[in-house]
């Protein structure tokens, strides 16, 4: 562990009385705790070791909330430390107590208690081997005032590497199964999840694509696990998956699905995911199989493994009937977020971060830009937190000070974080945030257009905030732009490795996400724009 994401309060004051006293683990005051923890989960994400946030007890511990259920959603190994009021004044609604544990045991793999010095040691370490064991996930310890104050002889609390217990179903059979389902196939398509990047199992993913011709989908959660300039890769699936990608799922006979949940926002109605496939669902959590989808056969166990021992057992079967017609270049005119996102990328390095909000300007990222290499998307999938993205770009910078990052976000997201541009600037930590104002909640606004008689209830953002005076007042760079000229000229200038930058680009509201599928229809009952 070398940086914690905090603030201080009452209760954890012994705590950062020690850590004054520690120089060799960074600490990173925010300006908000929800703030500190979506930096821990942006460094969790980036960096694939589990970020750390503390919090003091009462409002302190209940604003990181929202943030440890982001973690717990899209699975993000998490350390929540808060402090909790004295053992005596436990359970006597004293000053800024609160259960914390008992709000939090529904989003998190397990939280403590700790009202003995002589328990931290073994729950802080197991803390953080449950955090990244099998599938990752917050951890959270609430620790009485007194217990950081109480004396107990030196401790070694270094964290050691556990090797994972993946107790399994005996698989063996189940991978021969497989491979004869695959190789009888004549529509062969895999489904691949964020579950490759947290196994890291990405190079197997591309060989078993790439050795047996066999294209590729991704969950948003998925993206980077396989190369968006392949031919063999078709983007997302789902309510906003393209045209192309969604009739070739729904046309397949055989579904590989690596390491997905198979959520609403990708399957559509449970019956119209598919006309008729098989599915194989491939995962390290035994809850999610069958969840959401009857499954044909069931692989529970080690992705390293099993991706390594069906591709073995398909020996040199070639998928024959992939169809290579698909374009990735569906061309939009002006001042698009496709064209924006098209400059964006030519103009930054090849290791940069791309973070998001939640909105439309989620779904154009995840849409457009081509990633090429793993942990370089970080969004919020699950929850769709929105405030999630300034956060987790602090937290990914940290975690990756070499990368550059950057921040897509949008107007109304952007009123919900921006006060961690405070932080950005105070610690000089560089950041490039785009952002996408439309003036409205460009989403819900989206979908009263389509499905609300464009009846604009509360949507439409009129208020007379001055983004480049916010700028000044944080003492970080502005640059706008309303055009492509002024946004090739904007990123020319833009010092995207060394300064703290907002670039504010000017949309039309009217400006939508597409193809959409409707909630709870088959995904290929597609609109278009």
């Amino acid at each position: 562990m070398d940086t914690i994401f905090g603030y201080p309060g009452g209760a954890v004051i012994p705590l950062f009385d020690a850590l004054y006293d520690c120089p060799d683990i960074k600490i990173i005051r925010t300006c908000h705790e929800q703030g500190a923890s979506h930096a821990a989960d942006g460094y969790a994400r980036s960096t694939g070791k589990p970020g750390v946030c503390i919090a003091t007890s009462g409002p302190g511990a209940t604003n990181i909330i929202t943030g440890i259920a982001t973690a717990y959603m899209d699975s993000v190994p998490l350390i929540a430390i808060t402090g909790q009021v004295g053992r005596n004044l436990l359970g006597k609604d004293s000053f800024q107590e609160i259960d914390i544990t008992g709000l939090t045991m529904g989003i998190t793999k397990h939280n403590y208690l700790v009202t003995k010095a002589s328990d931290l040691k073994k729950i802080i370490q197991e803390a953080f081997f449950l955090a990244k064991d099998k599938r990752p996930g917050p951890v959270l310890i609430d620790i009485s005032k007194d217990v950081f104050l109480e004396e107990i002889e030196d401790e070694d609390y270094s964290i050691s590497e556990r090797k994972a217990d993946l107790r399994h179903l005996d698989y063996k059979n189940q991978i021969q199964k497989a491979a004869e389902l695959i190789k009888n196939s004549s529509r062969p398509v895999i489904y691949a999840g964020g579950g490759v990047l947290k196994s890291k199992s990405w190079y197997l993913l591309k060989k078993l694509s790439e050795k047996h011709n066999i294209p590729v989908l991704n969950s948003m959660m998925g993206l980077g696990s396989f190369d968006r300039r392949s031919h063999l890769s078709y983007g997302i699936v789902g309510m906003h998956g393209d045209t192309d990608a969604n009739n070739l799922c729904y046309e397949s006979d055989v579904i590989i699905g690596i390491g997905v949940r198979f959520s609403d926002r990708a399957i559509g109605n449970r019956s119209g995911f598919s006309r008729n496939a098989s599915i194989i669902h491939i995962d390290v959590d035994e809850t999610e199989l069958e969840k959401n989808l009857d499954i044909k056969i069931k692989i529970l166990g080690d992705f390293n493994e099993i991706l390594k021992d069906i591709v073995n057992h398909l020996e040199d079967y070639k998928n024959e009937n992939l169809n290579d017609n698909f374009s990735k270049n569906r061309r939009y005119s002006g001042f698009h977020p496709k064209n924006i996102i098209n400059i964006l990328q030519k103009n930054v390095r090849k290791n940069s971060i791309i973070v998001t909000d939640v909105g439309q300007h989620q779904l154009w990222t995840a849409k457009y830009w081509m990633f090429e290499r793993p942990l370089s998307f970080i969004s919020s999938g699950g929850l769709g937190t929105m405030g999630f993205g300034m956060g987790a770009a602090l937290g990914a910078k940290i975690g990756n000070p070499e990368s550059d990052v950057l921040l897509i976000t949008g107007d109304g997201s952007f009123r919900m974080n921006h006060i961690e541009l405070l932080t950005l600037s105070a610690y000089d930590i560089p950041v490039t945030v785009i952002l996408f104002n439309n003036s409205a909640l460009g989403m819900v606004r989206q979908w009263q257009n389509l499905f609300s008689n464009k009846r604009y209830s509360h949507t439409e953002i009129n208020d007379p905030l001055n983004i480049e005076y916010l700028c000044k007042a944080y003492n970080i760079n502005y640059y706008k732009a309303s055009s492509l000229d002024e946004l090739e000229n904007a990123v020319s200038t833009i010092d995207f490795v060394n300064k703290i930058n907002v670039l504010e680009c000017i949309l039309d509201k009217d400006i939508g996400v597409y193809p959409i599928v409707p909630a709870g229809q088959n995904i290929n009952n597609i609109i278009e724009d």
